[in-house]
């Protein structure tokens, strides 16, 4: 019998928010246009609202299991000498995840009742914000994918080529945050977005499973005196 490996489990993690991430998304759906009209906001949140308030659950276990990927990332960092970047680490990705939180409890409260109501100046006003905080998140997010990347290569924990993609992955990430168009692909919820989705899932994935092979392996628990020979 082995004893449980919170380590592993930890770096695991990130592998466990990628699935939750795109369950939820797809549960989600295609959100409205930043430009959306009052009548298409209403029928989203308001037309299956049930839909809505499952995939925010969803969403919410998804960013417990990323805050606890970002826990086991830090404490590698921490082991490993690089205690500024480890701090770094967790406070972007405290930031990042209090904001999603901000867009999933915008997205929950209009789905509950407030599109319902139908007030039209609210949901739009509304759908506006909780585009808006989405794209500002992509900056700590950005941050947390760089300073990860540069700690993880810089102490050896992982290869050097991996500090490259995480520079790369940052890039794309970070360009969301530019994403204040109010149409088209360079919008807030335009076609940009699946490219940010994709470069930031695509390097909690890996960097999961990396961290994951590299952790120490689950130890055997003691020995019960009955075991021992006498």
């Amino acid at each position: 019998m082995t004893s449980v490996n919170l380590e592993r489990w930890g770096r695991a993690a990130g592998i466990g928010f990628v699935v939750a991430f795109i369950a939820a998304f797809i549960v989600y759906g295609e959100p409205p246009k930043v430009n959306a009209s009052s009548d298409d906001i209403i029928s989203f949140f308001d037309g299956d609202r049930s839909r809505i308030l499952a995939s925010m659950i969803v969403f919410g276990v998804a960013f417990f299991l990323l805050l606890y990927f970002v826990g086991a990332i830090a404490n590698a960092l921490r082991e490993a000498g690089q205690g500024w970047l480890a701090a770094s680490t967790i406070a972007m990705g405290a930031t990042f995840v209090a904001l999603q939180a901000v867009t999933g409890a915008i997205a929950g409260g209009l789905a509950l009742n407030i599109a319902s109501i139908g007030d039209e100046g609210a949901v739009t006003s509304l759908n506006t914000m909780l585009t808006s905080v989405d794209v500002i998140s992509a900056f700590p997010f950005a941050g947390l994918v760089l300073a990860a990347s540069i700690g993880l290569s810089r102490a050896g924990i992982l290869a050097g080529w991996y500090a490259w993609l995480g520079v790369i992955a940052a890039i794309l990430v970070v360009l969301h945050g530019t994403n204040w168009a109010t149409s088209g692909f360079w919008s807030g919820t335009g076609g940009y977005l699946f490219v940010t989705i994709i470069a930031g899932l695509g390097w909690t994935l890996i960097t999961s499973a990396a961290l994951y092979s590299k952790a120490t392996a689950t130890e055997r628990a003691p020995e019960t005196a009955s075991a021992r020979p006498a």
